[in-house]
């Protein structure tokens, strides 16, 4: 009873309440007026249209068929809700803060860091062509003169954090999907409190949507109160509008241009197992401190700038560049991914890890929502005699997500895929791992929204100790997993068939 209150009371409830109501008052406006005038024939042309303009963009099969299957069924609430949500056209206001998030980058090119490196003189050719395709997408460069501490868990990387977070002496940049309050962020914000005190610069962002449920409406007002420069990414407003789609999905902490911490944590308490919802939470987190920071320190105040006030801007990058190298530990590449171009520069970063692996390929995610494109690579590479295996969670978060993930567990298993579960509960890292020389470790899930709708970052690992960590945290995995057979697989109930197949029709819209 206690949860269904907290359910009804809060802004998450309300502002889709609001959003569904809109949706209904204008799908039953149109069926009135196609009712009394006989419009059906005008419902039917708007359909076919729509389904057209779908047909001709440059977006993946799968979603395209999926919205105009909906508009096919239910034609005048298909075309509303495709308008609303599925059209990725911009309005006037977000076509000039995207003109300026572009324009950053040649005001201030990410490799005006004098200490990138030409990816020809240090990587193989395979590794140069993934290195130049995430370079040309997303104007960040490869380091070296980087230490990396790799996390397998975030109940360690949380007091490391900390660690890190207590020696900043001249800035502080966070960039999060969720905050919570509890330990973690409670931490935090006492942390924060001082830094401010001490004359720290905190710079800090958060997803609105990523937040609705865990934080108080206007909780940025507090946040600017102790002096911190608070800023809500993509505010949600409980009225129809299309850029309800795109959220930041990226997960960073920045502290005085020399160290950078990211991985899969937010911040709040299940990610580092002070408090259970689906059973033990598996995470990871890694630190850089040294010349490859900066791919980092950009991606964020590119960012920044996108959403921030005026007053908030930063117009000189300049200040925030390393000031310290560190021994290196291989070359890393950090990059990022934004729903603002044409272009999926993470999805295609894992297709070319698949496409390129010669003895194996590992991956962990928590959702599994693959287009045909990715399913065929994977399923070549197992094919091919590669070693594919797949790890995902045994205790979904999200249900509907989840029936899509086992439902492609069969195409899969077929081609040799192996399936992992994770059997404590749930799995949230975003790892590949493949020939023991290359791992990509970030916030992209696979599925629809993080390779198309959610500004995502990962940080590409060529060589060094830290690949060695990352296959050290599949090996030991691996052992608390139980591996999907396809008998098994083709055992399930009948109810769990239906449901899945239900769900591949949905998945591109989730």
């Amino acid at each position: 009873m206690r949860r269904l209150l907290k359910l009804v009371t809060s802004r998450f409830f309300w502002t889709f309440v609001f959003i569904f109501l809109q949706i209904g008052f204008i799908a039953i406006g149109l069926t009135f007026f196609q009712n009394k005038y006989g419009l059906a024939a005008i419902s039917t042309i708007l359909g076919i249209v729509i389904s057209v303009l779908i047909f001709i963009r440059n977006d993946v099969p799968e979603y395209k068929l999926s919205w105009i299957l909906l508009i096919m069924i239910l034609p005048i609430f298909g075309c509303s809700m495709y308008l609303i949500f599925g059209n990725k056209k911009k309005g006037i206001v977000q076509q000039k803060r995207m003109d300026r998030y572009h324009e950053l980058t040649s005001e201030h090119v990410i490799d005006a860091f004098p200490k990138a490196l030409r990816p020809e003189d240090v990587l193989s050719p395979d590794e140069c062509r993934l290195s130049n395709y995430v370079s040309g997408l997303s104007d960040s460069r490869v380091y070296s003169n980087t230490s990396v501490e790799y996390y397998s868990l975030g109940d360690d990387c949380f007091p490391r954090m900390v660690e890190e977070l207590e020696k900043a002496r001249r800035f502080i940049f966070m960039e999060y999907f969720i905050y919570e309050k509890g330990l973690f962020w409670d931490t935090i914000l006492e942390l924060l409190k001082r830094k401010v005190a001490e004359g720290v610069d905190v710079l800090l962002m958060y997803d609105d949507m990523g937040s609705i449920g865990t934080l108080p409406k206007g909780y940025w007002k507090e946040l600017r109160s102790y002096g911190i420069k608070a800023v809500v990414f993509n505010p949600v407003r409980p009225r129809l509008n299309p850029k309800l789609n795109y959220r930041d999905h990226r997960k960073v902490c920045i502290i005085d241009g020399d160290v950078a911490i990211s991985g899969g944590l937010n911040i709040a308490d299940e990610y580092i197992n002070r408090k259970v919802r689906f059973g033990h939470w598996k995470d990871n987190g890694f630190i850089l401190k040294g010349d490859g920071v900066w791919n980092y320190t950009f991606m964020f105040l590119q960012l920044w700038s996108y959403s921030a006030p005026p007053e908030f801007h930063v117009d000189d990058f300049t200040p925030y560049m390393p000031t310290q190298s560190a021994p290196k530990d291989g070359f890393i590449q950090s990059f990022g991914d934004s729903p603002l171009d044409e272009y999926s520069v993470a999805e295609n970063a894992y297709m070319s890890m698949i496409n390129s692996a010669k003895k194996y390929i590992w991956i962990s995610t928590p959702y599994l929502v693959l287009d045909n494109a990715m399913i065929n690579a994977v399923g070549m590479a197992a094919r091919s005699g590669v070693d594919v295996r797949i790890i995902t969670p045994s205790i979904p978060d999200k249900k509907s997500v989840y029936a899509h993930t086992r439902a492609n567990y069969k195409v899969l298993l077929e081609n040799g895929v192996r399936i992992f579960e994770y059997e404590p509960g749930f799995m949230h890292s975003k790892m590949f791992l493949s020939d023991d020389c290359l791992s990509i470790v970030g916030t992209t899930n696979m599925d629809f929204r993080s390779f198309y709708l959610h500004f995502e970052s990962g940080t590409i690992f060529y060589g060094g100790k830290t690949v060695d960590a990352v296959k050290d945290d599949f090996l030991a995995t691996f052992e608390v997993c139980r591996e999907v057979s396809f008998k098994e697989y083709e055992s399930r109930p009948l109810g769990q068939k239906i449901l899945a197949q239900l769900s591949k029709i949905a998945a591109p819209l989730l």
